[in-house]
């Protein structure tokens, strides 16, 4: 990250500068959020509500316990994948079900590479895609209007029950991928690959905190936007987990190793002989 774009972000998330903005960000969101319901990327959205419904899923982190050899074992099973989960493809005839990117940034400047990795449909952010022109495969993803003053400590966070109007963020691809499995009418989601463990990570402050020792992705590399927002990341799997256990629905975490405990653990290896036992 440069030193004008390292100015540009420590300015965008200063708590005093997003208190005094917070009413012209709020018209704006509104603004864009009125736009997407009435877009095509609503309607598109909506044929999506519970299709899989009383199925199981396997959402996939890109941390580094993500094996090939797991991806092989789910290749019949239905999948969310995000971000530079791509960089796997050439090791693995594997291929997610889903594909989702929400960071404006990284769709605008990876968006031809994305398109091309073979899913369908691709779940991308509305306001990056908005001006590009319009495909069948790909469904436009709009954030909530809520505005949280300190990031790092976020409130808002919720499940969104209506993906055709707004997705709640929580900080983390994977927990839209939630969002989107339950809105789809899954009601076994298994994680896999959230290893939850970050080289950098802000706390509840802002502060940061490295540990160089830690690896980020399953590709072995690090990236300049990679600054976890722990705290808030942190409360959206907690009000996942708080959402799911009132609706009948139950998120595993297959990770092998890893920091996330919110979930119950379960053997991605004993999930797969118990189905061949029962066939």
């Amino acid at each position: 990250m440069n030193i004008g774009n390292l100015i540009k972000y420590h300015v965008k998330y200063n708590k005093f500068v997003r208190l005094i903005s917070k009413p012209y960000m709020l018209i704006k969101a509104r603004r864009l959020l009125k736009e997407y319901i009435g877009s095509e990327y609503s309607l598109k959205m909506k044929k999506f509500n519970n299709m899989f419904f009383g199925q199981r899923c396997f959402i996939i982190g890109n941390g580094p316990s993500l094996s090939t050899e797991d991806l092989e074992k789910i290749k019949n099973e239905k999948s969310f994948a995000a971000n530079r989960i791509y960089e796997i493809f050439g090791k693995t005839d594997w291929r997610p079900d889903f594909y989702v990117a929400t960071d404006g940034n990284f769709i605008n400047e990876n968006y031809e590479t994305i398109i091309s990795c073979g899913a369908d449909p691709y779940f991308l952010e509305y306001k990056a895609i908005r001006k590009r022109p319009v495909s069948d495969s790909i469904i436009g993803l709009c954030r909530s209007a809520d505005f949280a003053i300190n990031r790092w400590d976020d409130k808002t966070i919720h499940i969104s029950e209506d993906l055709s109007r707004c997705f709640s963020d929580g900080y983390t691809v994977t927990f839209t991928s939630i969002q989107l499995a339950i809105y789809m009418g899954f009601k076994e989601i298994y994680l896999l690959g959230v290893d939850f463990n970050y080289s950098v990570v802000r706390d509840k402050n802002g502060k940061i905190h490295r540990d160089s020792s830690v690896q980020d992705y399953f590709n072995g590399k690090s990236y300049a936007s990679t600054f976890q927002n722990y705290n808030s990341t942190l409360r959206a799997y907690e009000v996942a987990k708080k959402y799911c256990d009132a609706h009948d629905i139950k998120i595993y975490n297959a990770t092998r190793g890893g920091k996330l405990e919110i979930f119950e653990r379960v053997d991605l290896d004993t999930l797969f002989s118990n189905k061949e036992e029962e066939n």
